[in-house]
């Protein structure tokens, strides 16, 4: 396992176009579609970085800012902002695109933590995260405040 991995390299995207048996009775996403989506692209950047085994700690918060749409597209595009020695604090950002036109909102933000595991399902250590850029490095700041706050 190296010691360290680019915060490029832990990321996580799915897509996906909303369809009726996916929707509220609203004719929206339904709130636990969207919360399976999020897991999943976060467990593509935990997996990514882990390389290997990671599986859902917990969902810390979820901001539902705005309904979306059936016939939208949506990407959530997920991040590994942070890592303890087994953990992995991801942000998942979700994008609600009207395909038509190709207008894109931020509809969404979710922060939730992984956790590596062995082939025994025992915790493991991950690789370190090199924050690369200035905005990666406020990403790596921001999370790593809020994992204090958490630990109060």
């Amino acid at each position: 396992m190296p010691e360290s991995r680019p915060m490029s390299h832990s990321r996580g995207e799915i897509s996906t176009l909303v369809m009726p048996h996916m929707a509220n009775i609203l004719g929206d996403l339904f709130g636990g579609e969207l919360m399976a989506m999020v897991d999943q692209a976060a467990a593509i950047a935990a997996i990514r970085h882990a390389g290997g085994p990671a599986v859902t700690a917990s969902i810390h918060r979820v901001d539902f800012r705005e309904r979306i749409p059936m016939g939208s597209l949506v990407t959530c595009l997920a991040t590994v902002d942070y890592v303890g020695n087994s953990s992995m604090d991801i942000t998942v950002e979700v994008w609600a695109e009207k395909p038509s036109t190709g207008e894109r909102r931020n509809t969404h933000t979710a922060r939730v933590i992984f956790v590596a595991i062995d082939d025994y399902g025992r915790p493991k250590r991950v690789p370190r995260l090199l924050a690369e850029s200035d905005e990666e490095r406020a990403r790596f700041a921001a999370a790593e405040a809020y994992r204090r706050e958490q630990v109060r």
